[in-house]
Protein backbone atom coordinates (compact mmCIF):
# COMPACT_ATOMS: atom_id res chain seq x y z
CA UNK A 1 0.00 0.00 0.00
CA UNK A 2 1.15 3.44 -1.02
CA UNK A 3 2.38 5.47 2.35
CA UNK A 4 0.83 8.47 1.29
CA UNK A 5 -1.15 8.82 5.01
CA UNK A 6 -4.52 8.00 4.00
CA UNK A 7 -4.33 4.89 6.22
CA UNK A 8 -2.02 5.64 9.41
CA UNK A 9 -3.70 9.46 9.45
CA UNK A 10 -0.10 10.65 9.34
CA UNK A 11 1.36 12.81 6.59
CA UNK A 12 4.97 13.42 5.93
CA UNK A 13 5.86 16.51 7.24
CA UNK A 14 8.31 19.47 5.88
CA UNK A 15 11.87 18.34 7.25
CA UNK A 16 11.27 14.70 7.07
CA UNK A 17 8.91 14.42 9.93
CA UNK A 18 5.59 13.71 10.67
CA UNK A 19 2.14 15.37 11.63
CA UNK A 20 1.16 14.29 15.11
CA UNK A 21 -1.87 16.49 15.75
CA UNK A 22 -3.16 15.04 12.31
CA UNK A 23 -2.08 11.46 12.62
CA UNK A 24 -4.92 8.82 14.94
CA UNK A 25 -2.50 8.86 17.33
CA UNK A 26 -3.63 11.87 18.85
CA UNK A 27 -2.15 10.94 22.67
CA UNK A 28 1.40 9.73 22.10
CA UNK A 29 4.35 12.56 23.46
CA UNK A 30 6.96 13.19 21.38
CA UNK A 31 10.34 11.98 21.61
CA UNK A 32 11.48 16.25 21.88
CA UNK A 33 9.27 16.38 24.59
CA UNK A 34 9.93 13.17 26.81
CA UNK A 35 14.16 14.54 26.42
CA UNK A 36 13.26 17.73 27.86
CA UNK A 37 11.07 16.33 30.38
CA UNK A 38 13.99 13.82 31.59
CA UNK A 39 16.57 16.46 31.23
CA UNK A 40 14.40 18.64 33.76
CA UNK A 41 14.52 15.53 36.62
CA UNK A 42 17.98 15.17 36.28
CA UNK A 43 18.53 18.81 37.01
CA UNK A 44 16.99 19.34 40.06
CA UNK A 45 17.48 15.58 41.44
CA UNK A 46 21.25 15.25 41.39
CA UNK A 47 21.47 18.87 44.03
CA UNK A 48 18.66 17.65 45.84
CA UNK A 49 20.90 14.15 46.48
CA UNK A 50 23.83 16.27 47.26
CA UNK A 51 22.31 18.96 50.15
CA UNK A 52 20.39 15.37 51.47
CA UNK A 53 23.92 13.82 51.82
CA UNK A 54 25.37 16.81 53.15
CA UNK A 55 22.90 16.75 55.81
CA UNK A 56 23.40 13.30 56.44
CA UNK A 57 27.15 13.67 57.49
CA UNK A 58 26.65 16.94 59.53
CA UNK A 59 24.16 15.13 61.42
CA UNK A 60 26.50 11.99 62.44
CA UNK A 61 29.06 14.02 62.41
CA UNK A 62 27.48 16.35 65.38
CA UNK A 63 26.00 12.97 67.27
CA UNK A 64 29.44 11.71 67.60
CA UNK A 65 30.99 14.99 68.98
CA UNK A 66 28.33 15.01 71.28
CA UNK A 67 29.00 11.22 72.44
CA UNK A 68 32.52 12.01 72.86
CA UNK A 69 31.97 15.24 75.19
CA UNK A 70 29.57 13.28 77.10
CA UNK A 71 31.93 10.41 77.67
CA UNK A 72 34.70 13.30 78.49
CA UNK A 73 32.87 15.20 80.86
CA UNK A 74 33.72 14.79 84.74
CA UNK A 75 30.71 13.56 86.74
CA UNK A 76 30.88 16.59 89.08
CA UNK A 77 32.60 20.00 89.35
CA UNK A 78 33.61 21.24 92.54
CA UNK A 79 32.50 24.14 93.94
CA UNK A 80 35.91 26.99 93.73
CA UNK A 81 36.77 27.93 97.22
CA UNK A 82 37.85 31.37 97.73
CA UNK A 83 41.28 31.62 99.71
CA UNK A 84 41.43 31.92 103.67
CA UNK A 85 42.39 35.16 104.89
CA UNK A 86 44.64 34.69 108.00
CA UNK A 87 42.29 34.39 110.61
CA UNK A 88 38.69 34.43 108.43
CA UNK A 89 36.99 30.95 107.54
CA UNK A 90 37.19 30.11 103.88
CA UNK A 91 33.97 29.98 103.79
CA UNK A 92 31.68 33.07 105.21
CA UNK A 93 29.30 32.32 107.77
CA UNK A 94 25.82 34.02 107.72
CA UNK A 95 25.51 37.59 107.05
CA UNK A 96 23.14 40.09 106.86
CA UNK A 97 22.06 42.10 103.58
CA UNK A 98 22.69 45.76 103.92
CA UNK A 99 20.25 47.52 102.33
CA UNK A 100 21.37 49.67 99.23
CA UNK A 101 19.03 52.72 98.21
CA UNK A 102 18.56 52.48 94.27
CA UNK A 103 16.73 55.16 91.92
CA UNK A 104 14.70 52.30 90.18
CA UNK A 105 12.33 49.59 91.89
CA UNK A 106 14.08 46.42 91.95
CA UNK A 107 12.15 43.36 91.31
CA UNK A 108 10.94 40.78 94.40
CA UNK A 109 13.46 38.42 95.09
CA UNK A 110 12.63 35.02 95.03
CA UNK A 111 11.44 32.68 98.03
CA UNK A 112 14.42 31.41 99.20
CA UNK A 113 15.02 28.91 101.94
CA UNK A 114 15.73 30.75 105.73
CA UNK A 115 19.44 29.80 106.36
CA UNK A 116 20.25 28.68 109.93
CA UNK A 117 20.89 31.31 112.33
CA UNK A 118 24.79 31.25 113.81
CA UNK A 119 25.58 30.23 117.59
CA UNK A 120 25.16 33.04 119.85
CA UNK A 121 29.45 34.29 120.48
CA UNK A 122 29.49 33.98 124.61
CA UNK A 123 31.62 36.79 125.48
CA UNK A 124 33.88 36.66 128.36
CA UNK A 125 32.81 39.04 131.46
CA UNK A 126 35.32 42.06 132.27
CA UNK A 127 37.63 42.19 135.06
CA UNK A 128 34.29 44.16 136.78
CA UNK A 129 31.76 41.19 136.06
CA UNK A 130 33.63 38.24 136.99
CA UNK A 131 32.86 37.86 140.86
CA UNK A 132 34.99 35.60 141.51
CA UNK A 133 38.06 37.96 140.99
CA UNK A 134 39.50 40.04 143.18
CA UNK A 135 39.34 43.98 141.98
CA UNK A 136 41.54 45.47 144.61
CA UNK A 137 40.46 47.79 147.35
CA UNK A 138 41.42 51.62 148.52
CA UNK A 139 40.27 53.31 151.80
CA UNK A 140 41.26 56.73 152.58
CA UNK A 141 40.75 57.48 156.28
CA UNK A 142 41.92 61.19 157.89
CA UNK A 143 43.67 61.39 160.91
CA UNK A 144 45.83 64.41 162.86
CA UNK A 145 49.31 65.67 162.65
CA UNK A 146 52.16 65.49 165.79
CA UNK A 147 53.97 68.32 166.06
CA UNK A 148 57.48 67.10 164.74
CA UNK A 149 56.88 64.08 161.90
CA UNK A 150 59.68 61.58 161.53
CA UNK A 151 59.64 60.92 157.90
CA UNK A 152 62.62 58.39 158.09
CA UNK A 153 60.92 56.21 161.11
CA UNK A 154 57.56 56.64 159.31
CA UNK A 155 58.33 55.86 155.80
CA UNK A 156 60.48 52.81 155.77
CA UNK A 157 59.45 52.27 151.90
CA UNK A 158 59.98 55.55 150.61
CA UNK A 159 59.22 58.85 151.61
CA UNK A 160 59.42 62.47 150.16
CA UNK A 161 58.85 66.13 151.32
CA UNK A 162 58.07 69.38 148.94
CA UNK A 163 59.52 72.85 149.40
CA UNK A 164 62.71 73.06 151.08
CA UNK A 165 64.73 74.46 149.31
CA UNK A 166 62.86 76.36 146.22
CA UNK A 167 59.44 75.60 144.74
CA UNK A 168 59.76 72.64 142.52
CA UNK A 169 62.51 70.88 144.89
CA UNK A 170 61.61 67.57 146.16
CA UNK A 171 63.66 66.04 149.80
CA UNK A 172 63.36 62.03 149.29
CA UNK A 173 64.68 58.66 151.12
CA UNK A 174 68.21 58.59 149.36
CA UNK A 175 67.77 54.83 149.27
CA UNK A 176 63.25 54.82 148.39
CA UNK A 177 64.01 54.04 144.83
CA UNK A 178 61.82 56.79 143.61
CA UNK A 179 58.84 55.11 144.63
CA UNK A 180 56.82 58.04 145.75
CA UNK A 181 56.42 60.65 142.62
CA UNK A 182 55.02 63.65 141.94
CA UNK A 183 53.13 63.98 138.50
CA UNK A 184 53.62 67.20 136.53
CA UNK A 185 52.89 70.22 138.13
CA UNK A 186 50.65 72.54 137.57
CA UNK A 187 50.65 76.49 137.71
CA UNK A 188 50.18 78.74 139.71
CA UNK A 189 52.50 76.62 142.28
CA UNK A 190 54.26 78.64 145.42
CA UNK A 191 56.56 77.59 148.12
CA UNK A 192 55.59 78.68 151.73
CA UNK A 193 56.76 78.09 155.36
CA UNK A 194 53.26 77.92 156.83
CA UNK A 195 52.81 74.54 158.38
CA UNK A 196 51.67 74.21 162.06
CA UNK A 197 53.68 71.08 161.96
CA UNK A 198 57.74 70.37 161.33
CA UNK A 199 58.77 67.96 158.94
CA UNK A 200 62.13 66.02 159.99
CA UNK A 201 64.03 63.69 158.46
CA UNK A 202 67.89 61.55 157.77
CA UNK A 203 69.32 60.12 154.90
CA UNK A 204 67.82 62.09 152.30
CA UNK A 205 68.58 63.73 148.95
CA UNK A 206 69.75 66.20 147.91
CA UNK A 207 69.04 66.86 151.67
CA UNK A 208 70.74 64.55 154.21
CA UNK A 209 68.70 65.57 157.17
CA UNK A 210 66.15 67.96 158.27
CA UNK A 211 65.22 68.71 162.33
CA UNK A 212 62.53 70.20 161.20
CA UNK A 213 61.10 72.40 158.21
CA UNK A 214 57.71 74.02 158.28
CA UNK A 215 57.89 74.17 154.47
CA UNK A 216 55.97 72.99 151.41
CA UNK A 217 53.96 73.70 148.20
CA UNK A 218 50.97 75.16 147.35
CA UNK A 219 48.38 76.57 144.87
CA UNK A 220 45.43 78.73 143.84
CA UNK A 221 42.26 79.17 142.77
CA UNK A 222 39.65 75.91 141.42
CA UNK A 223 41.05 73.09 139.64
CA UNK A 224 44.92 73.56 140.09
CA UNK A 225 46.32 71.20 142.57
CA UNK A 226 49.18 68.03 142.86
CA UNK A 227 49.49 64.56 141.60
CA UNK A 228 51.08 61.30 143.02
CA UNK A 229 51.73 58.27 142.29
CA UNK A 230 53.59 54.75 143.67
CA UNK A 231 53.56 51.06 143.56
CA UNK A 232 50.68 48.41 144.16
CA UNK A 233 51.03 44.87 144.85
CA UNK A 234 48.80 42.25 145.82
CA UNK A 235 50.28 43.21 149.45
CA UNK A 236 48.66 45.93 151.42
CA UNK A 237 50.37 49.12 151.26
CA UNK A 238 49.91 52.46 153.12
CA UNK A 239 50.57 55.58 151.53
CA UNK A 240 50.04 58.94 153.89
CA UNK A 241 49.74 62.04 152.73
CA UNK A 242 50.03 65.34 154.41
CA UNK A 243 48.01 68.11 152.66
CA UNK A 244 46.50 71.18 153.78
CA UNK A 245 43.88 74.22 152.47
CA UNK A 246 43.48 77.56 152.65
CA UNK A 247 40.15 79.25 151.95
CA UNK A 248 39.62 76.27 149.60
CA UNK A 249 38.25 72.77 149.89
CA UNK A 250 40.33 70.40 148.64
CA UNK A 251 39.33 66.89 147.08
CA UNK A 252 41.66 64.14 147.25
CA UNK A 253 40.98 61.16 145.05
CA UNK A 254 42.43 57.26 144.88
CA UNK A 255 42.64 54.92 142.28
CA UNK A 256 44.04 51.59 141.00
CA UNK A 257 45.39 51.49 137.69
CA UNK A 258 44.01 47.64 138.02
CA UNK A 259 40.96 46.35 139.31
CA UNK A 260 39.09 49.36 139.10
CA UNK A 261 39.13 50.72 142.98
CA UNK A 262 38.97 53.94 143.68
CA UNK A 263 37.92 55.99 146.75
CA UNK A 264 37.68 59.97 147.54
CA UNK A 265 37.99 62.15 150.63
CA UNK A 266 37.67 65.57 151.17
CA UNK A 267 39.05 69.04 153.45
CA UNK A 268 37.98 72.41 153.85
CA UNK A 269 39.25 75.07 155.38
CA UNK A 270 37.16 78.71 155.00
CA UNK A 271 39.33 80.90 156.77
CA UNK A 272 42.74 82.45 155.09
CA UNK A 273 44.85 80.59 157.41
CA UNK A 274 46.99 77.65 156.12
CA UNK A 275 44.97 74.43 158.01
CA UNK A 276 46.30 70.42 157.60
CA UNK A 277 45.72 67.14 157.61
CA UNK A 278 46.80 64.06 156.74
CA UNK A 279 44.72 61.21 154.69
CA UNK A 280 45.95 57.28 155.26
CA UNK A 281 45.47 55.80 152.00
CA UNK A 282 45.50 51.81 152.42
CA UNK A 283 45.00 50.00 149.08
CA UNK A 284 45.69 46.31 147.72
CA UNK A 285 45.68 45.65 144.05
CA UNK A 286 44.80 42.07 142.08
CA UNK A 287 48.11 42.64 140.68
CA UNK A 288 50.87 44.85 140.06
CA UNK A 289 50.43 48.47 139.15
CA UNK A 290 50.27 51.63 140.97
CA UNK A 291 47.96 54.12 142.93
CA UNK A 292 47.27 57.07 141.46
CA UNK A 293 46.18 60.52 143.43
CA UNK A 294 44.88 63.59 142.89
CA UNK A 295 44.72 66.25 145.22
CA UNK A 296 43.01 69.51 143.85
CA UNK A 297 41.13 72.36 144.60
CA UNK A 298 37.73 71.47 144.49
CA UNK A 299 36.35 74.77 145.95
CA UNK A 300 38.23 78.33 146.02
CA UNK A 301 36.88 81.24 149.10
CA UNK A 302 39.13 83.76 148.41
CA UNK A 303 39.52 85.17 145.03
CA UNK A 304 43.31 86.46 146.01
CA UNK A 305 44.94 82.85 146.51
CA UNK A 306 42.24 79.94 147.97
CA UNK A 307 43.98 76.81 147.46
CA UNK A 308 45.22 73.79 148.58
CA UNK A 309 48.97 72.79 149.86
CA UNK A 310 51.14 69.90 149.43
CA UNK A 311 53.96 69.09 152.48
CA UNK A 312 55.12 65.69 152.70
CA UNK A 313 54.61 62.06 151.92
CA UNK A 314 55.89 58.34 153.52
CA UNK A 315 54.80 54.85 152.11
CA UNK A 316 54.95 51.74 153.86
Amino acid sequence: MPDDGRTTGRQPQPGGGYNYRAGGRRNAVPPELLEARSKRHSEWLLPAAVILAGVLVVVAVGFIVSRSIRNDEPAAVAPVQPPALGEFPATPGNQFPIPLASDSPSPSPSPSVSATPSPSRTTQPSRKERPSEFPGSVSIARTGIPQIVDLTAEGNRDWVHWGEQSTFSLERKSDGAFQILEGAPTAPRFRHGLSPQRFSWTGGSPVDHSDGTPTGIRTCDKGNGFTISAPATTSTRTLKIYAGARAARGKLTAKLSVGGASATSTFTEQSNNLATTAFVITYKAPKNGKINLSWITDASFDDDCGGVALEAATLR
